[in-house]
């Protein structure tokens, strides 16, 4: 027979598990058409990037507005002509300038 301490200590152990369950796992985002269910990409999880003013001009003189990701880093958004999908073109020199110009010859 289980003593009144030792189910006490079941049941807490049972509820700390299940807030730390809670805490764990994110509700999944779920869109219905039809009669099909398709799980929506999370938006919580894209990183929070931020927009320049700046622009920039590839080979074929097409402009692309320069963002700067969370991590800091400089990049475009393209548009793959195979599939249609948004991915990143990072620019590593463009990292570097930006930089420098935001230094203004600081030693911070």
């Amino acid at each position: 027979m289980i003593n009144k301490s030792s189910r006490i200590l079941g049941i807490i152990v049972l509820i700390l598990g299940f807030l730390v369950l809670a805490t764990r796992t994110q509700a999944q985002s779920v869109q219905l058409k039809g009669k099909t269910f398709y799980a929506a990409k999370d938006s919580s999880r894209k990183s929070q990037s931020v927009k320049t003013d700046y622009v920039f001009v590839d080979t074929d003189h097409k402009q692309y507005p320069v963002f700067i990701s969370k991590n800091g880093k400089a990049y475009i958004e393209r548009v793959s002509k195979k599939t249609g999908k948004t991915w990143r073109k990072y620019l590593p020199k463009v990292t570097e300038m930006l930089k420098e110009a935001n230094n203004d010859g600081r030693t911070d």
